[in-house]
């Protein structure tokens, strides 16, 4: 091996040519060496984890920031999403079924073939939905994850489609969307609407739940679920002709009500003034027998402390007192004898 400077002149030509070749591959293997030291030095995001993997097993789990890692093939970092991190999946078993440029507020026609079919589902009522859905997945174990990367977006599909046919099954119609206008204002259906959500979620994530105790989790939890149900065309189209009928009868009930209200109110006219001119009448014969009896009225009022005779002798002289000054001549008759004769005398 040539070391020093003269050694090299003395080699000649070639000798130098060969020396100068290996001091240059010594220094591209100590820049090589430097660089896969440094090789594995990673930046991690900050919606994003890391997993260290180091000669294939699992050696720590990173947050972001920089992360300082042996070189491969003595460790592997596997970038993944943060734990906060929110990602879409929608399903695509259930987007099948559509046809392209069709309206979901027209509602899907059910298809001869039955691949077609594949986003109806059965509810509890015998009744059939057509759902669209998408899930927001968030991952809670990263190893877990990291192991069933591949198998995620199937097998959260087909634990979604089991927990739907479930949940839809032991629902009616109306507690699904909004298909009679007659009941939907209802408290108890409009909460059960919106618990739908919430228990198609649970359901999904107790189905994670059991298979993380089987030992085959996927890593992750749902966190939000968005429906869109609708019905089938045909279907949609005769709720339309019931919602048109109803509200018809509603309005003729409306009709009636407001009739049968101006019946009423004059009905009650009527009353109040049949009241009015009874009370009325009531009065003006109640002062007429006042006025009739104030005579009698009067006499009681002064035979009050005085005896039965006194009270006769009274209506006597007040009688016969009206009686003669009536009359035009009055003669009197004596008593003593045994004949009574009163002569006339012209009266007035």
């Amino acid at each position: 091996m040539i070391d020093t400077a003269a050694d090299i002149r003395e080699a000649g030509p070639l000798g130098q040519s060969v020396a100068h070749a290996f001091r240059f591959l010594s220094i591209a293997a100590c820049v090589i060496a430097v660089g896969w030291c440094f090789s594995n030095i990673h930046q991690i995001p900050p919606d994003s984890q890391a997993v260290t993997i180091r000669f294939g097993s699992v050696s720590r789990v990173h947050g972001p920031g920089l992360l300082i890692a042996w070189p491969r093939p003595i460790a592997t970092v596997v970038i993944l999403p943060a734990r906060d991190r929110q990602m879409p999946l929608p399903i695509a078993t259930f987007m099948e079924s559509q046809v392209p440029g069709a309206d979901a507020a027209q509602g899907f026609d059910l298809s001869a073939d039955p691949r077609l079919n594949s986003g109806f589902l059965l509810t509890g009522d015998s009744a059939v939905v057509h759902l669209e859905a998408q899930l927001f997945y968030q991952i809670a174990d990263p190893v877990a994850y990291m192991i069933a990367a591949q198998h995620v977006a199937p097998a959260l599909q087909r634990l979604f489609i089991a927990s739907a046919v479930t949940v839809l099954g032991s629902r009616d119609l109306d507690s699904i969307l909004v298909a009679r206008p007659e009941i939907a204002s209802r408290a108890d259906e409009a909460s059960r609407r919106e618990q739908l959500r919430g228990d198609l979620l649970n359901a999904v994530n107790e189905r994670l739940s059991q298979l993380a105790r089987a030992g085959a989790g996927l890593g992750i939890v749902v966190s939000r679920v968005d429906l869109v149900p609708s019905i089938p065309a045909g279907a949609k189209a005769a709720f339309d002709n019931v919602l048109v009928v109803a509200q018809s009868a509603q309005t003729q009930v409306a009709s009636a009500r407001t009739s049968a209200q101006m019946l009423m109110q004059e009905a009650n006219r009527q009353r109040d003034r049949t009241f009015t001119d009874a009370a009325a009448a009531a009065n003006e014969r109640t002062s007429d027998a006042k006025v009739h009896t104030a005579s009698i009225a009067a006499v009681a009022a002064q035979a009050e402390g005085m005896s039965r005779g006194m009270q006769i002798s009274r209506l006597y002289y007040d009688r016969v007192g009206s009686l003669l000054k009536r009359a035009a001549r009055v003669e009197a008759v004596d008593r003593t004898g045994a004949a009574h004769l009163l002569l006339p005398g012209s009266l007035r």
